[in-house]
């Protein structure tokens, strides 16, 4: 199943997602960080003033070469409680299944050369056996020398539900159930 992202912020009636508080008030802090142009610099990020979204927040670095990667460099320790692995250090893209793996670039290289935001749900599924729709919210941050970051918040919703086989991955994602782009200044992809 293919999600197109919605035209604005607002989500359509059919829609049976919100953003949660905690994620409006993620985008509200990433908002007020330093900036130089629209997307702040890695160094505006000051964890010992982000610590309501530290348990919860994943920093990636987008690599764009040949074999192209979503490095995992941050795991917040909620998360990591969630998996009950670690995936610092990881391709994100290895979690995901083969075919959503060059959406997923493309949407991160879009994020950064648009520049936006993204809000989705997406559903986890644990080596454990159970999974979880997760309220995933991203901003891009800048690091100079064509490195490219995106600061992600991850967080549960809802009850768990039983998922397929993990292939002995501590986890994988699943296509988003429903996704729309953040404007931070620059519009929203067409």
């Amino acid at each position: 199943m293919t999600f197109q992202p919605h035209a604005s912020i607002g989500f359509p009636p059919s829609s049976p997602y919100e953003r949660t508080p905690l994620s409006r008030e993620f985008e509200a802090f990433y908002r007020a960080l330093p900036k130089d142009g629209l997307v702040p610099h890695r160094r505006a990020f000051r964890p010992e003033k982000a610590t309501r979204f530290l348990r919860h927040i994943t920093l990636c670095e987008l690599r764009l070469s040949a074999t192209p990667a979503i490095h995992v460099r941050l795991v917040g320790s909620a998360i990591e409680e969630e998996i009950q692995h670690s995936i610092t250090g990881h391709d994100f893209l290895s979690y995901l299944s083969e075919g959503y793996r060059s959406g997923a670039i493309e949407t991160a290289r879009l994020m950064l050369s648009r520049p936006c935001g993204l809000w989705q749900i997406t559903p986890f599924h644990y080596m454990r056996g159970y999974g979880h729709d997760v309220e995933v919210t991203a901003f891009p941050l800048s690091e100079g020398d064509g490195i490219s970051l995106i600061l992600v918040l991850m967080q549960p919703l809802g009850t768990t539900f039983g998922g397929p086989a993990t292939g002995g991955k501590p986890l994988i994602a699943d296509t988003a159930r429903d996704y729309c782009y953040i404007d931070l200044g620059a519009g929203l992809p067409g």
